[in-house]
């Protein structure tokens, strides 16, 4: 087995590469959701925007994130 195949086959690996492919997606997407949801965190799955809050533990709650283990980037978008 080489080390790249290890790494395609581990679960934390896989997890951080969705996560960071959210945060990727939503810096990329940076100036179009400040135009819809300025001074609001927005959480991101899949590349896509799933929820949006001005309070973020409203936000947790509704996404029940409290010991989760998603691969969800939630971010703040300025105002």
């Amino acid at each position: 087995m080489d080390l790249d195949s290890l790494f395609e086959n581990d679960d934390g690996f896989l997890k951080f590469e969705k996560l960071r492919g959210n945060f990727d997606w939503f810096y990329s997407n940076y100036d179009a959701l400040r135009k819809n949801y300025k001074s609001q965190y927005v959480a991101v799955k899949e590349k896509t925007n799933i929820d949006n809050d001005y309070d973020l533990e409203r936000l947790l709650k509704r996404l029940n994130l409290y010991n989760c283990d998603e691969s969800i980037a939630i971010e703040y978008v300025a105002g």
